[in-house]
């Protein structure tokens, strides 16, 4: 019974550390993603690492956003800038709920 009961625990055990990695990996997908999206659609207006385009003083840098603000929050920022701060000037991007996904995984490793 009791090898029984030790083989249950590392079956669990098992699982539960293949979840954890599977989320870190899908977590890590996103922002690699997210990077493809922010070159192709925000780089534009916005910079990071004094990388930007031809509007990169208008939207400002990205750099730290993410030790500002958590993925949550910039999601729910970039996919309606007027929700979380009523006088900003970013429009609402035309992204789809996959691709907002990505983009605030990756602005979330932005930490310096």
């Amino acid at each position: 019974m009791k090898s029984t009961t030790r083989m249950w625990r590392r079956l669990l055990l098992a699982g539960m550390a293949l979840t954890v990695a599977g989320g870190a990996a899908s977590a890590w997908a996103g922002a690699t993603e997210g990077k493809a999206i922010y070159e192709k659609s925000c780089k534009m207006c916005h910079s990071i690492a004094g990388e930007g385009g031809k509007m990169a003083a208008t939207g400002g840098p990205l750099d730290g956003a993410g030790a500002k603000h958590d993925e949550a929050w910039l999601k729910a920022y970039i996919g309606d800038p007027k929700s979380k701060k009523p006088d900003a000037k970013m429009p609402k991007p035309k992204l789809s709920d996959q691709d907002l996904n990505d983009v605030a995984a990756f602005v979330a490793t932005l930490k310096k």
